[in-house]
């Protein structure tokens, strides 16, 4: 490790020797170095979802616009999210380039993000580590959020269906050299339901027994007298388990930026998000208020109610300076606190022997989140060709939590990227970045990449990139008993009642990916095509320990992800534009030769926009998930969607009109995947101004 460090050093120094003669870059449109570039230079692959395509998406969220594209899965409730076959922890979601911080895991429920606030949406596939440091191993999803225009504008949106009802609002204006924008969306949308038979068991003498097996005696007898009353002797009961939960989203948000020269421009921004979810779910161990001799009798297959109320406020400042026409200075510093509070309770509170519904609270969760993140970057272009980075990062977490309590957690890194056309059709995109934080060891990693065009047309790209994860705050502490019903132990917790007696260590994850691809682009077809493998040493997953008594964490595997993604654009008709996604991996763990679990050997998509009149489109989204095992020898199989869209721009002055039909076919999935929601109408109207 100390050589490692040694050579980054070395590199980040180096690239501040290079200078050439001074030009301005021309305008272009991509992120994805933290430079501006266009898409054609990039060493890895990059996807872009427009404005355009959004507004005209109909949708109401950040689910609804990615269930649509063909290179990312989204599992049916949406609670899961891959890229390339990676974890959704792997995948670092951005607002504006800032970190979108959320929940322990450092997920984020996508449904919270309003599609109103979204100007583009750019996918960065492959490890991102190098500019983002941990948790984007297997991609970036970055979210560029509209900006304020020269003149006063805005829109309403209204969107409307039988499951739910979404509306946003924007307004930009700029006024002298102060510009400003506001934004706020509403979602209201019902549970997914569908009516089971459960049968409650009850664990008695370490085995899970039916009713008419219990003793008629003592606690036992009553709670058995108490249930047989209400379902019956066999325990059996019908229910109405909900795969996607009540959900009302209510967020607010704004930029002020001001020009105080030509070279310094400052900002401030701020977001405010209210979110409440609740919904029936089947609970696999639920305790009972009657007592037994290890503490309390355990309740199986117990109907459960989960309740979930979270705030989130986020607040940013920065500034753009141009210390002169070739190097700038960029400093962003962002605060966020996010405030969680999830109950659980039964209708069974009576059958159980509690007095009222609030004694049964269970797996309580009351949590505080804060976040405060620091980011310094120097750019500097020595000529048209040749361009380096210098970057400075330095985070604080703390976390106050009913499942656990910890000091602060602190990240700093520095890294460097140079951007070289070392001949004329030949750019190299090379960096190196160090991180080092309060709970893992010093991480270090390169990346090298080449981008070659062969002419105007073709281009030819490589890439070599090394990524990591740390460990995150629920897989090191977190101490509780989950909504199922087991316990959920962090590696540095010791809990004797579940069993764990000792204290494990947990590295952080490591990858290294290898990318090759090739971009066509041509009046009558785009094509592009890419090759990739990653390697993953000290892969983290969850494991079951103690006869199945509680969850931990483990680095239990060493994996290999390799996969094909393949990307066509066709335009045989002035009015028809063809899209075909094609995606197919295979992910193993090495150590045994095993399918890695959840996640799909195929996926592919296929749009067809019409456009039979100038301001109308015809759109069908049809999208396949390949079959994905479940544990090591369950295998699901995969599933079709199509949706149908209608899109009507000035229908009236200003005013456009959309409708659709989503899984018009009224495909089913496995029920572990959570039901796909059946064939649904909805309608919506824009109003821009």
């Amino acid at each position: 490790m100390k050589m490692k460090k040694i050579i980054a050093f070395s590199l980040m120094a180096s690239t501040y020797i290079y200078a050439q003669e001074i030009n301005k870059l021309d305008d272009v449109i991509i992120t994805a170095t933290k430079t501006e570039n266009n898409a054609k230079n990039l060493t890895t692959a990059v996807e872009v979802i427009g404005s355009e395509e959004i507004e005209n998406s109909g949708a109401s969220n950040l689910t609804d616009i990615l269930n649509n594209n063909g290179n990312i899965y989204v599992s049916p409730n949406g609670s899961t999210y891959r890229i390339r076959g990676m974890q959704h922890s792997d995948t670092l979601i951005l607002i504006d380039g800032r970190r979108l911080n959320g929940e322990f895991s450092k997920t984020f429920e996508l449904q919270r993000l309003s599609a109103g606030m979204i100007e583009r949406i750019e996918i960065l596939k492959g490890s991102s580590s190098l500019l983002y440091g941990s948790d984007a191993m297997g991609g970036v999803i970055n979210i560029i959020t509209k900006k304020a225009k020269e003149n006063l504008s805005g829109s309403l949106q209204v969107v409307v269906a039988e499951d739910k009802k979404a509306g946003d609002f924007f307004i930009s204006n700029t006024i002298g050299k102060t510009s400003f924008s506001l934004y706020s969306n509403y979602l209201d949308q019902d549970s997914y339901t569908k009516n089971k038979t459960e049968n409650i068991k009850i664990m008695h003498q370490g085995e899970a027994k039916s009713l008419n097996q219990l003793p008629l005696m003592g606690s036992f007898g009553k709670l058995k007298t108490a249930l047989t009353n209400t379902i019956g002797a066999d325990g059996s009961y019908s229910v109405g388990k909900d795969y996607i939960y009540n959900l009302n989203v209510k967020n607010i948000g704004g930029r002020v930026s001001h020009n105080f020269t030509d070279k310094l421009n400052t900002y401030l921004d701020f977001s405010y998000l209210e979110e409440e979810k609740d919904g029936n779910y089947i609970s696999s161990m639920y305790p009972t208020a009657y007592p037994s001799q290890n503490g309390r009798i355990m309740a199986r297959n117990v109907l459960a109610h989960q309740y979930n109320e979270n705030e989130k406020l986020s607040l940013g400042a920065g500034l753009n300076y141009n210390i002169s026409q070739n190097m700038e200075i960029k400093y962003d510093i962002s605060y966020s606190k996010y405030d969680k509070d999830r109950k659980t309770y039964t209708p069974f509170y009576s059958e159980l022997g509690y007095s009222n519904l609030e004694a049964s609270k269970f797996s309580e969760n009351i949590s505080t989140l804060k976040h405060l993140d620091n980011f310094l970057q120097f750019t500097h272009t020595l000529s048209e060709d040749n361009r380096y980075i210098l970057g400075a990062e330095y985070r604080i977490n703390d976390t106050q939590s009913t499942a656990f309590n910890v000091d602060d957690r602190t990240y700093s890194s520095v890294f460097a990227q140079h951007e070289y056309n070392i001949l004329k059709d030949l750019k190299l995109i090379y960096g190196v970045r160090y991180d080092e934080t309060s709970e893992d060891e010093d991480e270090v990693s390169f990346s090298f990449g080449g981008v070659y065009s062969l002419n105007d047309n073709i281009t030819f790209r490589a890439n070599y990139a090394e990524g990591f994860r740390s460990a995150d705050d629920r897989e090191l502490y977190v101490d509780q008993t989950n909504p199922a019903g087991k316990g959920m132990l962090g590696t540095t917790v010791i809990n004797e009642m579940y069993g764990k007696t000792s204290i494990t260590e947990l590295k952080a994850e490591t990858s290294k990916t290898f990318e090759l691809g090739m971009l066509m682009d041509y009046e009558l077809i785009d094509f592009e095509l890419s090759l990739y493998q990653t390697n993953i040493d000290d892969r983290i997953s969850q494991v079951t320990k103690n006869n199945g008594a509680y969850i931990t964490f483990e680095n239990i595997d060493d994996s290999e992800i390799r996969g094909l993604e393949g990307s066509v654009f066709l335009y045989p008709h002035e009015d028809l534009v063809v899209n075909l996604n094609v995606n197919l991996t295979d992910a193993k763990n090495k150590d045994t030769d095993e399918d890695l679990l959840e996640i799909p050997e195929s996926l592919v998509g296929l749009t067809f926009s019409y456009f039979p009149l100038n301001n109308l489109e015809l759109k069908s989204i049809t999208k396949y998930v390949g079959s994905q095992y479940i544990d090591s020898q369950d295998k699901i199989g995969g599933y079709t969607i199509t949706n149908f869209k209608v899109n009507i721009t000035d229908v009236f002055k200003n005013t456009d009109f959309f409708a659709g039909i989503d899984n018009i076919f009224d495909k089913k999935t496995d029920e572990y995947l959570g039901l796909l929601p059946q064939s649904y109408v909805y309608a919506g109207i824009k109003y821009k101004f």
